[in-house]
């Protein structure tokens, strides 16, 4: 196991600040989360770390599995980051009464206590610098996960004592400020966001996920194949039905996509991910018919073991 050296912020208080961990705030979307885990992922992963130094290559692959994986597995499923989100706000709450003993004094934590009328807007500010590159010196990363930590920690206790009409205009002051910054019209307010339209593709591979985690792989693969045919060459989809028909113990088909995906990107963590699970499941299909050999195949179990 990695020793786990943080006592700041939530950690502090028992809650594992899966957030700051992977850089991202605490209002953050499923599509942010994933762009920061892959980020994240290409700097730690065995196959694409780029380290020469092996003390760093093996701190690198126990932060990957240790802290990033178990951090992205909670925030990439919608019900266990909802619950995540509710545990942290609770504890802030339980704290608001001994709030000025609980974070570590600092210049970027006072600015944001200061930050009564804007937090939003000061807490991504502060946030911005400290997770562009999170993971880019690896012996400074556990005392910057702290300090995210910390502020992630102001930020919730500043929600618990604003009222949600002040917090309403914060959020408003953060469309205001970037809208500001390339003209000097008055600013009117923000109209409501339009849905998303996702592509055939995009549309058939959020099913397929979510067909997927929830263990219905034949599912899934229906919808992977719908995606192949627009698209023959999506990675994504030929690397999730690989797994799919891996889960289903279909060898033969899952060498054929995983391989397919690997050849298409072969950089993409996910992809390299589904490689080693493949290898892993060959390598032990092997061992067992190598094992079945040894004790005399079908004619040795038949004759072999006659008592003389």
């Amino acid at each position: 196991m990695i020793s786990f050296p943080i006592k700041q912020g939530l950690f502090k208080y028992d809650v594992m600040d899966h957030h700051a961990i992977l850089g991202t705030p605490l209002d953050a979307t499923s599509q942010q989360i994933r762009q920061s885990y892959l980020k994240i992922a290409h700097i730690l992963h065995p196959d694409t770390c780029k380290t020469e130094d092996e003390s760093q290559k093996k701190l690198a692959e126990k932060l990957f599995s240790k802290l990033v994986n178990p951090a992205y597995e909670i925030l990439s499923r919608e019900n266990s980051r909802t619950e995540h989100l509710l545990i942290a706000s609770q504890t802030a709450r339980n704290l608001t009464q001994e709030r000025t003993s609980l974070v570590q004094a600092s210049p970027d934590t006072q600015k944001l206590w200061a930050a009564k009328n804007n937090p939003e807007l000061v807490y991504r500010q502060l946030l911005n610098p400290l997770i562009r590159d999170l993971y880019g010196d690896l012996e400074q990363v556990f005392s910057k996960i702290a300090h995210l930590s910390d502020l992630n920690l102001v930020f919730l206790l500043l929600k618990a004592e604003t009222p949600a009409k002040v917090i309403a205009q914060s959020q408003r002051t953060i469309v205001q400020s970037e809208r500001t910054a390339s003209s000097s019209a008055p600013i009117p307010e923000p109209p409501k966001a339009e849905p998303v339209k996702l592509s055939p593709q995009e549309t058939y591979l959020r099913r397929a996920q979510d067909y997927y985690e929830k263990g219905q792989y034949n599912a899934a693969i229906g919808e992977l194949r719908e995606i192949l045919k627009l698209d023959p060459k999506h990675s994504q989809a030929h690397c999730l039905l690989g797994m799919a028909y891996l889960k289903n113990s279909m060898l033969t088909m899952a060498k054929v996509h995983i391989k397919t995906a690997v050849e298409l990107d072969p950089q993409n963590p996910q992809i390299m991910m589904a490689k080693r699970e493949l290898d892993k499941q060959t390598l032990s299909d092997t061992q067992k018919s190598a094992s079945k050999d040894s004790k005399g195949g079908f004619l040795g179990g038949l004759f072999g073991n006659k008592k003389k």
